[in-house]
């Protein structure tokens, strides 16, 4: 009987130690996965991403919760390295990635740039000195012309403005690339860097006609040329935004100094 007792006194402490391990491990597992969030969002800790990180993917919460802030302290460490006041970073998934900072009366502002390698468009982010978002808005790589939706943010990160860039177009950017393919101008996916900045043979504008909503064609006729410094001329297409019809065609001399 005395034996059963002591057999049954270490089993049970046996038991109790087995289930202290298991919770110690489980407590383990879950500070690293604390862990593991707080080095995810600070990306710009990094030279670098991983691929699957996507610090401007709209699909994951996540990583939209870190689109609405941004950390100062990480970007200014980046940011301090570089004297041109911009930097590009190739992002392993092919993504080239523009970081920068400007000074506008007195106060500070940033901005994040993604030119994804295998699209027309690119992805860009602004945001106040404080960190809080100031501005989230999708444009056309080579020109100055926004699609989609526009979101624009107090200093305090709340929501003052929707924009719908896309209002009186039904003609899609898709079907003007294709249209232009036709005509032989080829503009490229993605981003190229010509002497530090991002080439500029093609221009895509808005075409600012209320009655006529369009898009505005700069093409390059000697696109070997560099387009920062030289003298070129350049073809002007000005086609319908509704049915892609061209409104008008000439060509432009441009002096680049």
């Amino acid at each position: 009987m005395k034996i059963l007792i002591i057999v049954m006194g270490i089993l049970s402490l046996f038991s109790s130690c087995t289930g202290r391990k298991v919770k110690l491990a489980e407590e383990d597992k879950s500070v690293q996965n604390r862990y593991e969030v707080k080095e995810n969002k600070s990306c710009l800790d990094h030279d670098t991403l991983p691929a699957d990180t996507g610090c401007f993917d709209k699909g994951n919460d996540t990583i939209e919760v870190y689109n609405k802030k941004l950390d100062v302290e990480a970007f200014d460490r980046y940011y301090n390295d570089f004297d041109d006041g911009f930097s590009f970073t190739r992002l392993p998934n092919g993504t080239l990635r523009e970081r920068g900072k400007y000074i506008y009366y007195d106060t500070a502002f940033y901005y994040v740039i993604d030119y994804p390698k295998d699209s027309y468009l690119c992805y860009e982010n602004e945001y106040y000195g404080n960190g809080n978002i100031k501005s989230e808005r999708t444009r056309i790589i080579f020109g100055d012309m926004y699609v989609g939706t526009s979101r624009y943010y107090s200093i305090n990160g709340k929501l003052k403005e929707e924009v719908n860039e896309d209002e009186g177009y039904s003609f899609t950017i898709g079907q003007l690339m294709h249209l232009l393919k036709k005509k032989g101008i080829n503009i490229p996916k993605g981003a190229k860097l010509v002497n530090g900045y991002i080439d500029t043979h093609y221009q895509i504008r808005k075409y600012l006609d209320p009655e006529q909503p369009g898009y505005e064609v700069w093409y390059s006729l000697d696109p070997q040329k560099d387009s920062i410094f030289a003298m070129a001329q350049d073809s002007v297409f000005v086609i319908s935004g509704k049915d892609g019809s061209i409104i008008d065609e000439f060509r432009y001399i441009l002096e680049y100094n």
